[in-house]
């Protein structure tokens, strides 16, 4: 009875006609390439459209589940026009491709819920026993399209060398399964082949990741020179600020000061006649001395650094992704290397909450009482009370030893928090 359902060259009788299993495989592709072309039009000519489908659902998502829905599509319509298989099982065949469509979803998922490496592998481990179950239940060769889609995941949540070394086995397993079941020969060829295509998938995937890591890695560093350009640009404007007091202090300050001495004395020495304008001279002179004191002491105020706004420049960009929340109190004794220093310690932190704890809130708060600085940082992401500090968090402790600081950090389940405390002054 299932010498019929093989799959290559073999054909499945339905009734009066003959549907050939090679035909399949190429009409689906060719089905979800006009499809995805489709959909990035959609995209490009409906920008806001676009927008909101892409925060519900990515085009690599969009173009996975049409490949499950199409290959569900055909089985079903095969296994119909067929009188040897039931309703039971056709329910059967439809709750696995549903059941892999909806892990798929889950595995892939960055903020639906917090999960780490482990949950993940677990989560392709029971999409590839879906695949296993498909190929007991259904005789078609080409639901090893949906092992395409499964191998596709794998750069990210395992490595690529284990995948590698391993693909032959889990790519002929199912094809296995399927000759013990279905009593078929011949099936070899077909493994053969959807192997390359698993390895094509996979290769092609590893390469989009390391591709978004480099991608990632200059965004991370172009926020990092943006943030100390601004600091550098403050610290530029401070100097020029304080050059500017000091000749006007130096310069016309003298000259003031000089002029009401020399008006006191004429003061004293001049008629009654001409001694009230004398005064009044004297008087406007001194006001004009305390002004221009004030005055100096404005424009030295304003050249202080502002750390709080080279953070924001540092956070902006990623305000899309994580809510942040950042108070600041007076950091205008802040010298520009403990600046950068504070602002470098912030960057690391905030690169932490997000790559291992996969923070969706991050709190940065800077505080300066007692003739010390505090600096804090926290979020809510997946933390452990046992962690290992890594290079990261090691050179957060060194460039605090430099400011003759300390850095401590506490985990918990709550999130991660790295506190920063320094003195005023080196």
């Amino acid at each position: 009875m299932h010498s019929g359902y093989a799959s290559g060259a073999r054909y499945i009788s339905a009734e009066s006609h003959h549907v050939k299993n090679d035909f399949w495989p190429i009409s689906l592709h060719g089905v979800i390439f006009n499809t995805t072309a489709w959909y990035k039009s959609v995209i490009k000519d409906d920008m806001t459209l676009g927008n909101l489908w892409r925060k519900l659902i990515s085009k690599e998502d969009v173009n996975a589940l049409l490949t499950v829905s199409l290959v569900m599509a055909a089985n079903i319509w095969m296994l119909l026009g067929h009188d040897s298989f039931t309703v039971a099982q056709l329910c059967l065949v439809i709750a696995l491709f549903v059941a892999f469509a909806v892990m798929f979803l889950v595995t892939t998922r960055d903020k639906s819920f917090k999960r780490d490496r482990l949950t993940r592998q677990y989560l392709l481990a029971v999409q590839y026993a879906i695949v296993l179950a498909l190929f007991a239940a259904s005789p078609l060769g080409f639901n090893a399209i949906l092992l395409v889609v499964w191998s596709a995941q794998l750069p990210y949540f395992l490595p690529l060398r284990w995948t590698l070394l391993s693909s032959p086995l889990w790519s002929a397993l199912p094809w296995f399964l399927y000759a013990l079941v279905w009593q078929t020969n011949g099936q070899w060829v077909s493994g053969l082949l959807f192997w390359t295509f698993n390895l094509f998938a996979l290769l092609m995937m590893e390469n989009r990741r390391k591709a978004e890591m480099q991608q990632q890695r200059a965004e991370q560093a172009t926020r990092e020179l943006q943030a100390l350009q601004n600091l550098m640009q403050q610290a530029s404007r401070k100097d020029e600020r304080t050059r500017i007091a000091r000749d006007i202090h130096d310069v016309v300050g003298h000259h003031l000061t000089a002029l009401s001495l020399h008006l006191q004395v004429a003061s004293h020495t001049v008629d009654a006649a001409h001694k009230p304008a004398i005064e009044q001279c004297l008087s406007i002179a001194r006001l004009l001395l305390a002004d221009v004191r004030e005055a100096v002491s404005d424009i030295r105020e304003l050249g202080e650094l502002d750390l709080c706004q080279a953070i924001d420049t540092l956070i902006e960009p990623l305000r899309h992704r994580v809510e942040f929340t950042l108070r600041c109190g007076d950091t205008s004794a802040l010298s520009l290397s403990q600046a950068q220093t504070v602002l470098r310690c912030v960057q690391e932190s905030v690169t932490n909450s997000l790559r291992h704890g996969h923070a969706t809130r991050i709190e940065i708060a800077i505080t300066h009482e007692a003739g010390q600085y505090v600096a804090e940082v926290s979020d809510n992401g997946r933390a452990t009370s046992e962690f290992v500090a890594g290079n990261g968090l090691t050179g957060i402790q060194e460039r605090m030893a430099m400011l003759n600081g300390e850095a401590t950090f506490n985990a918990s389940s709550s999130g991660f928090a790295t506190r920063l405390v320094f003195p005023e002054a080196l």
